[in-house]
């Protein structure tokens, strides 16, 4: 533990000795990555530390992962806060937790809905006992909503751009060396252990687990459904992700997410320093110990996401652009600037000024040519053509790569791949452009998203593969079947459904569930409860209907086996089904 601890403070000293200085990079083909990257990723390494005088573990890093497990020892049993990213990865945090003790869980809290702070928990609490409430999970009492609204909804676009955005589809000896997620280790694929909370916190509560006094608070700053944790007994924080690592945040998450809002979470730090803690426990990044230290880092941070709000209000006020916010704030001043903790290895102010004119204005830019554009291939045709044609544009992009620029030679060739998905040569030049650009660059979300673009420009990247591999994985039995069922209004095909008037009841013997599905002028509704008399009623297990959405078992195959009972009309259900787009469709990011 010792040893860890050390090591963390020795590669946060060696990172103030990096180069930060804003020279032009020197671009080439050969791979590199910055010194303050590779440095940075010593800090992140599997092991545990301890809170000097109290019963709190840490545990880092676990399989190379990105989150932190949070263990408090009770009387006589543990309370575990935010449970990582997958199953896996909670299961062996759990072995390691056993080499120091066999106590049972009692608790597990999580501070807030993002998956790598849930997606281990069936590791810890048994999802049935959760169900029975015999183990309290506990959470926001926004928690549901926002799990729904924000990681569910836009799954498939989400999971999609996170895959890039993560360097997940990276090859560990190739481009994916020293690649790191900026506030953590990797992201590989796993099972989902999410399990749904049964506790909520609304507002401030004071409880006792197992002895263990603590002081829950809603905060909603990095998300909407975020909480903190005072431990009044130790004078220590449990920051969740309102401190979201030694690193500058990401005020807006490039995989998407909805706006996160900034004076939130300048109010929930704020919060967080009238405790007066003398320790900070973060979900990512190791614990800071000292009051002096401790504020320093929450006063900082808190003026870091400020200073980048406010200004980019202030010139947003003023008539900026998007683009015009993120060339006018390019990054924070130098008093801001503190290594580790403001450094954009995770977060930029460049992308997150340009949110904020989405999340105050829209994203009409005020110019009415803007309003109802030439479709995007179109307008690439037409200014291919001006420009002289394929060729000309083709041979400027070379000159572009010749000259050091990469980036124009990039923003040349999208013109070409846009009109012509199959210009082979376009496609290439275009990958060696972003991986120039990637090699130099320290901002991991960004990293990623040139890194993988160029797998995808050179043909490597299979959307529908990975779609279908992440469905496979995917674990739908916490997630409520009212909720479950909803989701399907998002593949409604308004063509498909059109003139049609059909409702279709779902029974879930198992859970002791019914639904009634309403399909009428093109939109669909989801009833609980029996309603009315469907066309037909479908009588399932909820176990049965997880396995169809992970492809397991088609609805002809649960019918011919007896998993699936129809009652009324096998028509009117197949034109049910019908009215909606159930295939895997490519999800191209870049070739587009």
């Amino acid at each position: 533990m010792k040893k860890q601890l050390t090591g963390l403070i020795l590669s946060a000293a060696m990172l103030t000795g990096c180069d930060e200085t804003d020279t032009k990079p020197v671009y080439t083909d050969d791979y590199s990555a910055p010194d303050y990257l590779i440095e940075f990723g010593k800090m992140f390494q599997e092991g545990v530390q301890k809170a000097s005088d109290a019963p709190v573990w840490l545990y880092t890093n676990v399989n190379g992962g990105i989150p932190n497990t949070v263990v408090i020892e009770g009387d006589t049993g543990l309370i575990i806060v935010d449970t990582t990213l997958k199953l896996e990865d909670g299961q062996k945090t759990l072995e390691m937790i056993r080499e120091r003790t066999r106590k049972p869980v009692k608790a597990v809290i999580y501070t807030h809905h993002h998956n790598d702070h849930v997606g281990g928990a069936a590791a810890f609490v048994d999802p049935a006992d959760a169900r029975a409430g015999t183990v309290p999970v506990i959470a926001a009492a926004n928690f549901v909503r926002e799990m729904q609204d924000e990681n569910a909804v836009t799954i498939q676009i989400m999971g999609m751009r996170a895959l890039y955005m993560y360097g997940t589809l990276l090859d560990d000896d190739t481009d994916g060396r020293n690649y790191h997620v900026g506030l953590g280790g990797r992201i590989k694929p796993g099972t989902m252990g999410y399990v749904e909370p049964n506790t909520f916190v609304d507002g401030t509560q004071e409880m006792t687990i197992d002895g263990i006094r603590m002081e829950l608070f809603q905060t909603g700053g990095e998300a909407a459904s975020h909480i903190g944790i005072y431990l009044p007994d130790y004078e220590m924080i449990l920051s969740g992700d309102e401190i979201q690592g030694p690193t500058f945040p990401n005020l807006h998450s490039l995989r998407g997410t909805k706006p996160r809002d900034a004076n939130a979470w300048i109010d929930a730090i704020d919060h967080m320093r009238a405790y007066n803690p003398k320790v900070m426990v973060p979900s990512h990044g190791p614990i800071v110990e000292g009051r002096d230290e401790v504020e320093h880092i929450f006063r900082t941070y808190r003026d870091a996401i400020q200073w980048t709000h406010d200004q980019a209000v202030r010139l947003i006020n003023q008539g900026y652009t998007q683009e015009e916010l993120a060339e006018a704030l390019p990054r924070l001043p130098e008093h801001l600037t503190i290594t580790p903790w403001t450094r954009e290895v995770y977060g930029t102010v460049k992308h997150s000024v340009r949110n904020y004119f989405t999340g105050y204005i829209s994203w009409f830019d005020g110019d009415a040519a803007t309003l109802d554009p030439t479709p995007r291939t179109e307008r690439a045709r037409r200014t291919v053509a001006l420009m002289g044609g394929r060729d000309r544009v083709y041979a400027e992009a070379e000159k572009a790569m010749a000259e050091g620029d990469p980036q124009w030679a990039s923003e040349l060739l999208t013109h070409l791949v846009r009109i012509d998905h199959d210009d082979t040569a376009a496609r290439a030049l275009k990958a060696r452009a972003f991986r120039q650009i990637g090699y130099k660059t320290l901002n991991t979300n960004w990293r990623g998203f040139y890194l993988t673009g160029a797998k995808e420009l050179d043909g490597d990247i299979d959307s529908v593969a990975i779609q279908e591999n992440l469905r496979k994985r995917f674990n739908a039995s916490a997630i409520p079947s009212d909720r479950l069922l909803s989701l399907m209004r998002y593949k409604l095909v308004p063509e498909e459904a059109a003139g049609k008037a059909l409702t279709v009841s779902f029974v879930f013997p198992d859970r002791d569930e019914a639904f009634t599905l309403e399909l009428r002028s093109q939109i669909l509704v989801v009833h609980e409860g029996l309603k009315g008399e469907p066309n037909a009623t479908l009588t399932l297990d909820r176990t049965t209907y997880d396995r169809m959405i992970r492809g397991e078992v088609g609805f002809a195959g649960g019918l011919m086996d007896g998993d699936i009972q129809l009652d009324g009309s096998k028509l009117d259900v197949l034109a049910f089904f019908g009215s909606f787009d159930l295939d895997t469709k490519a999800i191209p990011l870049v070739v587009r």
